[in-house]
Formats: structure tokens, C-alpha cells, sequence
């Protein structure tokens, strides 16, 4: 785990209206991710030391909240995010943060543990891009999985993955679809012309509606073969890989903020840890 920021009332991993100004930038417009990768056969090993890392940050009030959301495909990775309004909330946030004796005690105790677990790991800063995400607020206090795609644009070619994904858009709001996403580009921690995409979900079953949303409605809206292939000419003009991934929110390892606990508590509360059962008195 690790954290240098706090995080503002969360609205990430969707979008927020498009019509955003200078004076009233978007409380996700900067969103941090710590990704770390955890080595083989270290999973619960290094589980173990998360929940209790995040118990104490609890206890001692160290942090504002931050959300983790462990992998369910692709490397064994844990992702750690923040998000803030501007480039100098991040900054003031992060001095706060060092500043904070009771914190640095907790880090002091358990970050030097994390060699232990982990293979690597990286921190990335990514930028919302509001005019390529779609649809409103979800209510993230009651989903459970994260589909985050990651896509990689040819330097020079910007240009026309933007244009494919306005299309996109678009065809979404054309055909009324209720789908909503949250677009990012990177800004720094990963390779430039990188963008992720993501989609919260209350399970993995929310998947299987995909074919039934993106129905001859859709296609029509797209502008019919046509317009599929003037998307699929963009894209592969644009794209060099594309790749998706899902997650699933891990309420131990994370400081959820207040609203989130007060709409699910029974989700976003850390549980009880139980306590070891006291080996069995030896038969006379």
C-alpha cells in the first residue's frame, strides 16, 4: 500500500457532467493508482499485511480515504487510488500527509514489510478526459467489480481514437443507452498516448448484458455497417493494443469514505478479525 494523498469525495471510475469550467474542475480530474504486483504464493501473505496496514491508518487517523481493488484477471496486482480536483490539491495533500506524525509512525511499521510480498510496483498519474467518458454518476458505494481497459495509441494518432470515441459517444447517446464509463489518460507513471477506461459494476454478471445493450439500436445509432467500419478503420489506424481487465474492490485494504460506509455497511466496514481459537487442554 501506498498512499501520500487524500481523497476527495470519491466520483471515480465514472464520469462526471461534461460541462466543466476552469474555476470548478471535476473532484476526480487527477487520479492516482498505485499498482503493485505481488509476488507467487504471496497473495495471502501479503493480504494479511494490507488489512492490518489499513486497520492502523484507520485507527490512527491517518489518512483520508483511498479505495484498493484487487485483480480477478490479468497479473496479480492490488491497485491503490486517490483522486483529486486540481494538480495543487494533489500537492497540498501530499505535504499534509508527511507532515502527519501519527501516519509516519504507521508507515514506519509496516512499509519496510512490503518487500516481502510484492515483485514490483509503480505509481501512475492519469488525467479524467470528461468529453470521451459517458454517462453520470454510479452508485459506487454498492458495486463490487471494476472493468478497466487499457489502451495504447500510436504516438501521432491521438487524434483518431478521439474521433472513434466521440462517434462512440455519440451512438450511446443516441440510442438512450444507460452504459457509463470514466476515460482517462495518463499523465505521467506509464507511457504516453496510454488511456483507461473505466466501468464499475455490482457484479460480473453485469457483463452479460453487453450484447442485449449494444443491440440493432446501437448499430443504427452508429450509422449501420458504415459506421461500424469507419470506427474499426479509426481504431486501427489509432490502436496499437487493447487490453481489459477486472477487479474487484477489496473493502479491508481500503480507508472507504463515509458515505460509502454509511450506504453499505456491510460491505465497506472492516470486519471483525477474529480471534485464535486457543489450542485444545491435553486429555488427562
Amino acid at each position: 500500500m501506498r498512499f501520500s494523498q487524500s481523497l476527495l469525495p470519491l466520483a471515480l471510475l465514472v464520469t462526471t457532467p461534461v460541462a466543466l469550467s476552469a474555476q470548478s474542475p471535476a473532484p476526480n480530474s487527477i487520479l492516482t493508482v498505485f499498482r503493485e504486483s505481488v509476488r507467487v504464493g504471496k497473495g495471502a501473505a501479503h493480504d494479511a499485511h494490507e488489512d492490518s496496514w489499513a486497520r492502523a491508518v484507520t485507527a490512527a487517523k491517518g489518512a483520508e480515504p483511498f479505495v484498493a481493488m484487487s485483480s480477478l484477471t490479468g497479473p496479480n496486482e492490488i491497485w491503490y487510488m486517490q483522486a483529486f480536483p486540481t494538480w495543487d490539491a494533489y500537492q497540498k495533500s501530499s505535504e499534509n500527509n508527511r507532515a502527519n506524525a501519527a501516519q509516519a509512525v504507521v508507515d514506519q511499521k509496516y512499509r519496510p514489510m512490503e518487500s516481502e510480498y510484492l515483485s514490483d510496483s509503480r505509481l501512475m498519474t492519469l488525467r479524467l478526459r470528461p468529453e470521451m467518458s459517458y454517462g453520470g454518476p454510479a452508485d459506487l458505494a454498492n458495486m463490487k467489480v471494476v472493468s478497466v481497459t487499457r489502451v495504447s495509441v500510436r504516438p501521432g494518432h491521438s487524434s483518431e481514437y478521439e474521433e472513434a470515441r466521440r462517434l462512440i459517444n455519440e451512438a450511446h447517446t443516441k440510442a438512450g443507452l444507460v452504459e457509463k464509463w470514466g476515460m482517462y489518460e495518463v499523465s505521467s507513471g506509464a507511457p504516453s498516448g496510454t488511456f483507461y477506461i473505466f466501468i464499475s459494476r455490482p457484479s460480473l454478471a453485469d457483463i452479460d448484458q453487453g450484447p442485449a445493450i449494444h443491440g440493432a439500436a446501437y448499430t443504427a445509432a452508429l450509422g449501420g455497417e458504415e459506421g461500424q467500419k469507419k470506427i474499426a478503420a479509426l481504431m486501427g489506424t489509432a490502436v496499437i493494443s487493447q487490453q481489459t481487465d477486472h477487479f474487484a474492490f477489496s473493502p479491508s485494504q481500503s480507508v472507504a469514505p463515509p458515505e460509502w460506509i454509511a450506504a453499505n455497511p456491510g460491505f465497506w466496514n472492516h470486519k471483525p478479525v477474529a480471534a485464535a481459537k486457543k489450542p485444545a487442554a491435553p486429555k488427562p
